[in-house]
């Protein structure tokens, strides 16, 4: 049996169980347990098999920064994300050598979290050209950037300022912590560099930090959920 065969059949045996869950008819719910039980002897498929079906991903089509050493603040909002909507993630890169964040969970979950991730990087990059450019021409290259660094930082924290935790089940995070195990075996470790101190650090992230509280995402994924941070 093939990779496709396998996914249709753990699909048709994902459908079963839940029509056993949600069946009031006893007789079709046994019926349906049954013939799942059966396609998964017949194909040698395990329930952890099945269970591991629920768990989706999800890329991220932007990410601040493209660094092979990125940024502390795109850890941060990404992490944000996984906060927000009871995901984990991993940092990964697409063809064209540019950084993506791959979201992963159960449901629609990780789409969310994915889209969440797309439309405040590109909140966040934008915030930090208008500072970057509200910046006295004279002033250091150097300096220029660290202080933008510490801006994106306040930028991220003020963004999460706003929202609340997604309560995830046991169940859930044993899961994606099997998921994660069974596709993290020849990833690299994630390098991360935290904004450089320099002068006018503290004003920067403070304006980053008030900057980042008006952070705005609202919008309904596949007619789904609904996802809302910032003020209404």
């Amino acid at each position: 049996m093939n990779e496709e065969e396998k996914e249709k059949y753990m699909e048709k045996i994902q459908k079963l169980f839940h029509l056993a869950k949600r069946s009031t008819n006893e007789h079709e719910a046994a019926n349906a347990i049954n013939q799942a039980q059966n396609l998964m002897r017949k194909f040698g498929l395990s329930e952890l098999d099945i269970d591991l079906k629920s768990i989706k991903e999800f890329q991220s089509e932007h990410c601040p920064s493209d660094a092979t050493k990125l940024p502390e603040y795109v850890v941060s909002l990404a992490n944000m994300l996984c906060y927000a909507f009871g995901v984990r993630c991993y940092y990964t890169w697409t063809r064209n050598h540019r950084r993506s964040v791959a979201f992963y969970g159960p449901t629609e979950r990780p789409q969310i979290a994915a889209y969440g991730f797309d439309v405040l990087s590109v909140q966040l990059v934008k915030a930090r050209s208008e500072f970057i450019a509200s910046q006295n021409k004279r002033i250091k290259r150097s300096t220029k950037t660290n202080r933008a660094d510490q801006f994106c930082a306040g930028w991220v924290s003020g963004a999460r300022n706003a929202i609340s935790r997604f309560a995830v089940e046991p169940e859930e995070q044993q899961l994606m912590l099997l998921y994660y195990k069974q596709i993290s075996e020849e990833f690299s470790k994630l390098e991360s560099r935290e904004a450089k101190s320099c002068r006018g650090d503290e004003d920067a992230y403070s304006a980053g930090y008030y900057s980042g509280k008006e952070a705005r995402l609202h919008q309904a994924v596949n007619g789904v959920s609904q996802v809302q941070i910032g003020k209404a």
